[in-house]
């Protein structure tokens, strides 16, 4: 029997041109030296979903999804480093999480700003699965007594985040989707089944991507320290970087809506930069092509994947200027391959190569 698993989301200036500040949009609700508290409210599923899941036959394995995602969300947010959860499954704390659990459905209650002060958290996660399907479809070959599963899973949640402080629901709340794709071959008929380990992996994959959407909403990764070409970054594996990823460094702004008095931030790309080595907290990476003004307090985000730099042809190393030349290099494909005034291939002018 053989298991396949598979996983189906410049205007030039210089930093001294602005007042310049290493801040976030939400740089006044946050504390600053220290790490802030959160806690995690429990993990809903709207009832339309459930509905869905139940009449396809499915509930059980939504309710498999909805167990080992509110465990993984957990265990990847505390992995992140940023901040400090909350404990509230003690059995001492039971009736503290009840009291939680009843104001935790609707993220505009105002007691929801007295709960989070009990228990001196500064924000309140509320996650949702919002989107749930599980098809499959199997394939018998009864001449050999073998069948074949292709499966599909595909699953949507949100978090929204409220600060409980205020009670007021953030404007911004991560979404995550996925979809994973299971196929079990060669097994005997009637034995084609999904497994667990799709689940739990999708579970697992979904939790990491919303903690990373998470921190990267109220703590994107910024510049601790710059030595020459080499940047030190306050963030490491657990927190989505790898070594080769290519990196934008930007210089921040703070911005105030005169209208709605909503502050925003506005972002000024100063240069890019490569990681070259990392542990699970921070990362090193050197910078690439020409600097802008890349200081400490710069905000930084991953902009490919080492997987994605490795397959540019182009490469990283030339910076700024493979960004820039990159519309060029591909009007001038198009050209090649089309137009009135192209030689056609196989002329005496431009025989055909085999």
């Amino acid at each position: 029997m053989h298991i396949f698993i598979m996983i189906g989301r410049f205007f030039p200036v210089t930093a001294a041109a602005i007042l310049l500040f290493p801040a976030l949009s939400h740089a006044a609700e946050l504390s600053q030296g220290e790490k802030d508290t959160i806690f995690i409210g429990a993990l809903k599923v709207q009832s339309a979903v459930i509905e869905s899941a139940t009449s396809k036959g499915r509930s059980g394995e939504l309710r498999s999804t909805m167990q080992s995602l509110d465990t993984q969300f957990v265990t990847a947010l505390n992995a992140t480093r940023v901040f400090q959860l909350v404990e509230r499954r003690r059995k001492e704390d039971l009736e503290l999480e009840q009291s939680f659990a009843s104001v935790a459905v609707d993220p505009n209650d105002k007691n929801l700003a007295q709960a989070g002060k009990m228990a001196g958290a500064k924000f309140a996660f509320l996650p949702a699965i919002d989107g749930f399907e599980d098809r499959s479809e199997t394939i018998e070959y009864q001449a050999i007594g073998r069948a074949a599963l292709n499966r599909k899973i595909f699953l949507s949640v949100m978090v929204q985040v409220v600060d409980t402080t205020t009670g007021k629901l953030l404007p911004d709340s991560p979404s995550v989707q996925l979809t994973k794709i299971e196929v079990v071959e060669n097994v005997r008929t009637g034995q084609a089944t999904g497994s667990d380990r799709a689940v739990v992996e999708l579970a697992k994959e979904m939790a990491q991507k919303l903690s990373r959407e998470l921190v990267s909403l109220l703590r994107p990764a910024k510049v601790l320290a710059v030595t020459g070409k080499q940047l030190m970054i306050n963030r490491g594996s657990e927190s989505g970087f790898s070594k080769g990823d290519l990196v934008e460094i930007y210089a921040t702004q703070e911005v105030k809506d005169e209208d709605t008095g909503e502050t925003f931030r506005n972002e000024v790309p100063v240069g890019q930069a490569k990681v070259v080595r990392l542990d699970k907290k921070q990362s090193y990476a050197s910078i690439l092509g020409e600097n802008l003004g890349i200081a400490k307090g710069c905000v930084v985000r991953t902009v490919k994947s080492q997987e994605q730099a490795e397959n540019d042809p182009r490469g990283d190393e030339r910076g700024h200027e493979a960004r820039g030349s990159e519309q060029g290099g591909n009007e001038q494909l198009s050209r090649e391959g089309a137009g009135a005034g192209d030689i056609t291939p196989g002329s005496s002018e431009k025989p055909l190569k085999w």
